[in-house]
């Protein structure tokens, strides 16, 4: 690939990035979309993977609502990251709702 092509590739979301997004979503959306795009993230890139997250409207409302301890933890069945409320939340939506 070229140097060009490199440049123009938008940058990737990793651990950290996923932290800010769940923590600046749950307070100030603005500004954290704002910090993103200076790092090189599109808007639509932080929104979209804001809801890949499980950040919607209505849960952020049911968090700001409550003290609830918002967090991003894996599952413990798929290994994959998600957005949980407590402790005892300790498997994601699919893998919950996933019969066995």
């Amino acid at each position: 690939m070229t140097r060009a092509a490199c440049e123009l590739e938008s940058p990737v979301f990793n651990a950290s990035i996923d932290d800010c997004i769940v923590e600046g979503f749950l307070t100030d959306r603005r500004a954290t979309i704002r910090s993103l795009k200076a790092r090189g993230f599109s808007r639509s890139a932080v929104i979209d993977r804001a809801r890949q997250l499980g950040l919607s409207e209505q849960f952020i409302k049911a968090c700001s609502i409550g003290e609830a301890a918002v967090a991003l933890r894996i599952c413990l069945r798929c290994n994959e990251r998600f957005l949980s409320v407590g402790v005892q939340n300790r498997l994601c939506h699919r893998c919950k709702t996933r019969k066995y």
